[in-house]
């Protein structure tokens, strides 16, 4: 049989590259782009992220049947999926800093202005992926309903970035609401750090919770109560942590901007270049360790080590902070506008939570797996009809999850007025 074209490599990598190029405003040669990190680039860089965390997630076939195996062609995103992520967290923390710097009073009412609107958000989806679970049937003990209902545990296990961004926005205030000091650069490291610790003591289930290496004995782990389970609570996989550093490498690329920028513009290009050698060298670091058998799930091997997690959280720490700089760089040279980044970056939150609805209900719906999530094993591809099936399938998530974040935007903005209305009569009132 001749290897098929790879259709779906083609046009999504073609796609990305013409979001890059449409719009991309070029800085002249010995000149830089000094809006590169502006209001309008950031919001753009953030519709860029949006895009490229579904990518990741369609990359990680949802079913191992034939049309789903097709989508096996974005290995690339599947491996750095949490770069994109990192783009959100730099955004936040630079965001955050620039805001309090340049606004004055910034920290009033923030609570209200910032970590509400995420709140609701998540609530307001929670509702859709609860209606999802009871049309499925889906069995679940009334605590661990309880504990998904009211955001204890995840019903969309992609919401783990809400009570991760909830949780640094409340370090971030708690930190600078007596004013922009040393110590408050330190509380907010110290709360990134503090995470990444307790998932590298964790790791992926509390094996501490219980006799000694009750989890090793055969069937125990999937035996176990529903909270003792694998990624069942908080904090219970990497992907909680291993992004988070750039919240933090945010917030001092902020503070230190100007110099920050004018060192860069000097031998500029031999320091892009120097940025891109190191960001390889992380991948190739990374796969290196991988092949010596240094991963995060070990455990489940009966390896309950800290030090290779930490090995591991370390080189993904660095892929971060090495990928920051090589973007921040080339930004500085080219950086596009467009109505689709545009429009991504509007509505990243809402088109991050409810993507994984659409993932799975579309799978079931194409027959590509029970409405328990498993799926047949079959990687064989028979024919460029099951990479049409995987691209109609990718069309489908795309529309869905678009149409669903909009509505979600436009629920949370309605709720939020309904807050201003009752603020306002009570000011009324008072008065």
């Amino acid at each position: 049989m001749m290897a098929q074209i790879p259709i779906i490599s083609i046009i999504v990598y073609a796609s990305i590259l013409a979001l890059l190029l449409i719009g991309s405003k070029r800085a002249a040669f010995g000149q830089f782009n000094s809006d590169s990190m502006s209001l309008e680039a950031c919001k753009n860089f953030q519709g860029l992220a949006a895009i490229g965390v579904i990518c990741h997630h369609l990359s990680q076939p949802a079913s191992n049947s034939a049309p789903m195996a097709a989508l096996g062609q974005m290995q690339i995103f599947r491996e750095i999926g949490f770069l994109f992520v990192a783009i959100f967290f730099f955004l936040s923390g630079f965001g955050l800093l620039k805001s309090l710097q340049t606004k004055p009073g910034y920290l009033k009412g923030f609570l209200r202005r910032r970590v509400l609107p995420i709140v609701i958000c998540y609530y307001v989806m929670n509702i859709f992926y609860i209606v999802f679970h009871l049309i499925l049937g889906t069995k679940m003990e009334a605590s661990e309903w309880i504990c998904k209902i009211v955001g204890l545990a995840l019903l969309n296990d992609n919401a783990w970035f809400v009570p991760v961004i909830v949780v640094m926005y409340l370090a971030f205030y708690a930190a600078f609401k007596d004013g922009d000091r040393g110590r408050s650069y330190a509380i907010v490291f110290l709360v990134v750090a503090a995470q990444a610790g307790w998932f590298l003591f964790n790791k992926h289930f509390p094996w501490w919770l219980g006799e000694a290496d009750w989890w090793k004995k055969p069937g125990a782990l999937w035996m176990a109560p529903w909270y003792k389970r694998p990624v069942a609570l908080w904090y219970e996989g990497e992907w909680w942590v291993n992004s988070t550093i750039a919240f933090f490498a945010g917030i001092l690329a902020a503070k230190h901007e100007k110099k920050l920028f004018a060192f860069f513009e000097k031998a500029y290009w031999p320091k892009l270049f120097a940025s891109i050698l190191l960001f390889a060298s992380s991948f190739v670091l990374r796969f290196f360790l991988q092949s010596k058998n240094v991963h995060y799930w070990l455990e489940f091997s009966g390896d309950n080590r800290t030090l290779p997690r930490a090995m591991m959280f370390g080189v993904e720490s660095l892929q971060v902070l090495t990928g920051l700089l090589f973007i921040v760089l080339l930004r500085m040279k080219i950086w596009s506008r467009n109505r689709v980044l545009d429009f991504f970056g509007k509505y990243s939150l809402e088109f991050y939570l409810c993507q994984a609805l659409f993932l799975r209900a579309f799978a079931i719906l194409f027959g590509w797996m029970d409405k328990s999530f498993r799926s047949p094993e079959n990687f064989a591809l028979q024919g460029y009809g099951d990479q049409g099936m995987a691209l109609l399938y990718m069309l489908l998530v795309f529309a869905a999850t678009i149409a669903l974040a909009i509505f979600l935007k436009a629920a949370v903005q309605k709720i939020l007025s309904l807050f201003e209305k009752s603020d306002s009569k009570a000011k009324n009132a008072a008065a």
